[in-house]
């Protein structure tokens, strides 16, 4: 286990690393110092990088035995990647699983149990609810926007507000011609 945790140190050092160097390219004031303090601010592993030993590892990143480093490395993440999508699976099949309509990410994403899911036609109650929740948290709120509407609609998934809210555009449209 301590191997294996020292090696997803040495890589998440590395993705750091490539990182810093996109982050401040070839002109950028004293670089290899600027990235070495990134690295120190930003680094779980150790925080005391200095500027020639990261000279020396891009060096080696760019060289023949850096092809193997990095494709080891993209073989690590994409191990680590079906580890944690397997585990979401899980997840979802332990809640009851998903119908054969919902695609695994929107099962993944919602955060309403499929009790309280609904295929009703909205209340007058829920309107009411979804116009109040789309005036409190305007466009400018982000990404965010939509799970804040669905919390403050309460029976109804994000899912569902922002069918809602297409249909009532849509309505509008359909009035003003």
């Amino acid at each position: 286990k301590q191997w294996y945790q020292r090696r997803v140190a040495i890589t998440a050092g590395i993705a750091l690393l490539v990182k810093a160097v996109k982050i401040f390219p070839p002109g950028t004031v004293n670089r290899w110092n600027t990235i070495a303090d990134y690295l120190n601010q930003h680094s779980t592993i150790t925080k005391s990088y200095e500027s020639n030993d990261i000279i020396a590892k891009v060096k080696q990143l760019q060289s023949k035995e850096g092809d193997v480093l990095r494709s080891r490395i993209n073989e690590e993440a994409y191990e680590n990647l079906q580890r944690s999508q397997k585990q979401r699976i899980d997840g979802v099949k332990a809640g009851g699983g998903i119908s054969s309509k919902d695609t695994l990410n929107s099962a993944l994403k919602d955060d309403v149990p499929a009790a309280t899911k609904k295929k009703e036609p909205w209340t007058s109650e829920e309107q009411k609810l979804l116009e109040e929740a789309l005036r409190k948290f305007p466009q400018s709120i982000g990404p965010s926007r939509w799970d804040d509407i669905a919390k403050h609609v309460g029976s109804r998934t994000k899912k569902d507000c922002m069918r809602r809210y297409k249909e009532l555009v849509d309505l509008v449209k359909a009035k003003k011609k």
